[in-house]
């Protein structure tokens, strides 16, 4: 039976919860509305539409009632000025569950989408529509890739016939990590759960610590998710959690170190299935437990001098990937992209493998190597777990470095050994486990003077308060606080100094600071909670800073008498 033809498992209709979230919806009650928004833009001669979800359920429901009505869809990978730019020139409307602002294209947001009405479940899909979907941009360029909609069906039956019966019996309810904005949350959080008749979570799970509370809750699970986010979890956490609710990991986007996938098959669940492939070629292969990666029976590929060349049933042209392989005789080991593959010193370095090994290091969370543009040199941008982060603190910023330069010196090439490194808590990948060309420079080459924001709130027209953690490594860390880490008192004022003139409560330097007191260290990594209140009468603004309840720094600023008096 064809998966255009009918898009689910009989013996689930009547029973699985469409998807399961902050409200659970029925099959039945989910294809109302699929009917009513396909009447809603069929009536109003809708040719091309652009999706944007969080909710993984109205995302399938809007794709779904697209195909039906032989609609064209655009997926966004986010709402950025340019993909706006990009869908008010191709689309005629897109729906969305919420409002993105100054967007000129014609909005139905879920909240107003058409009244639901009874009608018979008959689940045929067979229109060929374009599905238009974007590339990560890992280059900074942002690529168009044109899917259509029968090629990823075929593409889904064959998926569907690698899972164990053990792992899709029953109402196993899919967690997934990743964004149904792209081609692996899409295949695998939406269609693969069509096809199998497996209730979707409908939220998007990016912690660690989400996939495991969510799994007790649903007790019979299987994660769809990243090696980056994968790569996070360690002992710890509490992973009773998971241990006997998760049937299945499926992880993409990236190869998982040898450590992580024994842990994973050790603590979370035996069953671990790494996908290899790309927008462009959709999926090319797979590694369970087998050492070497092997293609899909529909997927044939040649090794070229500028990487392999993919054929596949669902793939309409052949696509060349620049991936470097080596052929063995019962599969493929994948080594990465050409452009991670260097030459220094006329030696073949792999900057893939110095990742790995600095990755197996316990106190690593994630690690990015490049080669600098001018140099023969290479600098390694480290984000550090708790571990690291604890050892750094007692350690400081050289004892880090050399602690991982002897982890590594017996398994990499002295010329591989990297002579800079940058640190920080997290590395900024996008929702497909990418690094942007932008971010990567930024991340390495500034230097880190600010610091990090998680989140300000406005309490009233006189009332801040700011939440913001201590880089790992500022700048003003260097040559006075190289073993004991300390931000000075002078630098925490100038930041609050930073916060005020951004919202443009001073104009200049204050007259006075009044009751200055600096009562405990502030550390890389602490998180600061910051109350800021102005008393516009008096021309005096209080601040206070605490950290983990204890409080770190207080004061009072005087406004100078010369600037304007309604601040």
């Amino acid at each position: 039976m064809m998966f255009a033809d009918n898009l689910w498992i009989e013996r689930n209709i009547s029973q699985a919860l469409f998807a399961t979230g902050n409200d659970n919806l029925s099959w039945q009650q989910a294809f109302m509305q699929v009917e009513a928004l396909k009447q809603y833009l069929s009536t109003r001669q809708i040719g091309k539409v652009a999706l944007y979800f969080d909710d993984a359920a109205f995302f399938a429901i809007a794709l779904l009632a697209c195909v039906q009505a032989n609609i064209d869809v655009y997926l966004p990978s986010n709402m950025a000025q340019s993909n706006r730019h990009w869908l008010e020139q191709s689309v005629d409307i897109y729906l969305g569950d919420k409002a993105i602002d100054d967007f000129a294209t014609t909005t139905l947001l879920v909240t107003a989408w058409p009244k639901p009405v009874n009608t018979n479940i008959k689940g045929e899909f067979r229109h060929n529509i374009n599905i238009f979907m974007q590339t990560s941009g890992s280059t900074g360029t942002t690529k168009i890739i044109r899917k259509y909609w029968l090629d990823l069906c075929k593409e889904i039956e064959i998926l569907a016939g690698m899972m164990p019966e053990q792992v899709i019996s029953g109402q196993t309810v899919v967690l997934g990590s990743v964004s149904v904005q792209h081609m692996y949350g899409l295949s695998f959080r939406i269609m693969l759960s069509l096809y199998l008749g497996l209730p979707i979570y409908r939220q998007q799970l990016q912690f660690p610590e989400l996939l495991l509370i969510n799994s007790q809750l649903q007790k019979n699970v299987i994660w769809v998710s990243s090696p980056t986010l994968l790569h996070s979890f360690h002992q710890a956490q509490d992973l009773a959690l998971a241990t006997s609710s998760v049937k299945a990991v499926i992880s993409a986007g990236g190869m998982l170190t040898d450590d992580c996938k024994k842990f994973l098959q050790k603590y979370i669940c035996p069953f671990v299935l790494e996908i290899y492939g790309s927008t462009e070629t959709g999926v090319i292969g797979y590694r369970c437990d087998q050492p070497y990666w092997r293609t899909l029976s529909t997927v044939k590929y040649t090794v070229t001098e500028h990487g392999i060349s993919v054929q596949s049933a669902w793939c309409q042209e052949e696509q060349t990937l620049s991936d470097v392989i080596i052929e063995h005789e019962h599969g493929f080991e994948l080594l990465g992209r050409l452009d991670r593959i260097i030459k220094l010193a006329d030696k073949r370095i792999s900057l893939l493998a110095i990742e790995k090994q600095l990755l197996a290091h316990n106190w690593v969370a994630d690690v990015y190597i490049v080669k600098e543009l001018q140099n023969s040199h290479l600098t390694a941008w480290v984000a550090l777990n708790a571990s690291g982060i604890e050892q750094w603190r007692r350690q400081g910023r050289k004892q880090i470095i050399q602690s991982l330069k002897s982890y590594i010196a017996g398994d990499v090439e002295k010329i591989a050994l990297p002579r800079q490194w940058r640190f920080s808590t997290y590395l900024p990948r996008n929702t497909q486990g990418k690094l942007n060309q932008q971010d990567i420079q930024q991340g390495l080459l500034q230097p880190v003077t600010e610091p990090i924001l998680l989140f300000e709130k406005i309490l009233n027209h006189d009332e801040y308060e700011v939440c913001f953690q201590v880089p790992l490594d500022l700048i003003y860390f260097n040559g006075h606080f190289d073993q004991f880490h300390l931000v000075p008192g002078v630098i925490q004022l100038k930041w609050i100094l930073d916060f005020l003139n951004k919202w443009q409560w001073i104009k200049e330097k204050p007259h006075l600071i009044e009751n200055l007191k600096f009562q405990h260290f502030l550390r890389p990594a602490d998180i600061v909670e910051m109350h800021v209140k102005r008393d516009q009468i008096k021309q005096k603004i209080t601040f206070s800073c605490k950290c983990a309840e204890q409080k770190i720094s207080s004061g009072r600023l005087v406004i100078n008498h010369g600037q304007d008096k309604t601040l």
